[in-house]
């Protein structure tokens, strides 16, 4: 029965109801209380919206249909972390999907509040998160942020969760692509390793202001001096930058072995 009803295969599939109370759960759930919280995102997906009929169509499911047949369509909610796109917001510019046009500089300054969000999930870090993402001009400048604080602020805490969501499964996905830049760590727990992605809490934290000044002092000077490395797009930047620590790495052990 369950094969045959109608509901969402991917994250970019949910309706924005859905989004909401998912992201409300991703986020905001202790790793003890998963089970329980998964549990709760099968049945939104199958809920669809809070109508009438959605909600008698899904009481009426329940009521036919064990959770373990319904939880084999929805996979997708544990195995992919794949959502990248940013709502539009009106008098706003917004990045575009898995932020592929923003600066370096906008980056770094986005992956500041984004750590300090991450150490501490506050409602008042996720405002500073999400005012950081958006742009009151076409260009980037770190003092419109306030700016940009007095519309997003005004968003309800569930759509700033889905918004915070975007960043994060974007951001797992700059460091699987650019691995030299961000290496894994080391060595993790067997603990750690049953975490769901979205719990861990990266402890070491590099301002990107630091990595764009070292880029922009590379003897090669591949993008620049600083003000130019600025206004390089992210992706282009983390190329060269990987790019960089390799060439540095091979002309280190080369020298070794003088």
């Amino acid at each position: 029965m369950a094969e045959h009803i109608r509901i969402a295969k991917s994250w970019d599939e949910l309706n924005e109801w859905q989004l909401q109370e998912i992201a409300h759960l991703y986020l905001n759930t202790p790793i003890e209380n998963f089970p329980e919280a998964y549990f709760q995102m099968i049945l939104i997906v199958y809920q669809k919206s809070t109508s009438q009929a959605d909600l008698y169509n899904f009481d009426k499911l329940r009521k036919n249909v064990p959770i373990s047949e319904l939880g084999k369509y929805t996979n997708f909610l544990k195995d992919k972390a794949d959502y990248y796109s940013f709502p539009e917001i009106p008098g706003l510019f917004k990045p575009a999907d898995a932020l592929g046009n923003i600066t370096v500089r906008h980056f770094s300054t986005i992956d500041t509040y984004f750590y300090l969000w991450n150490k501490e999930r506050s409602v008042l870090n996720l405002k500073r998160l999400v005012a950081s993402l958006y742009r009151i001009k076409k260009e980037f400048d770190d003092l419109d942020i306030a700016a940009v604080d007095e519309i997003t602020r005004k968003l309800p805490v569930k759509q700033m969760e889905v918004i915070a969501l975007a960043f994060l499964f974007t951001r797992q996905q700059i460091s699987k692509t650019f691995p030299v830049v961000f290496p894994k760590p080391k060595e993790e727990t067997e603990e750690k390793k049953l975490q769901p992605i979205f719990t861990k809490k990266d402890n070491q934290f590099i301002p990107f202001d630091k990595i764009i000044i070292g880029m922009s002092m590379d003897e090669l000077q591949p993008l620049g001096k600083k003000q130019d490395v600025n206004q390089v797009r992210v992706y282009e930047f983390l190329s060269v930058l990987s790019e960089s620590i390799l060439y540095h790495r091979a002309k280190a052990k080369a020298n070794e072995r003088k």
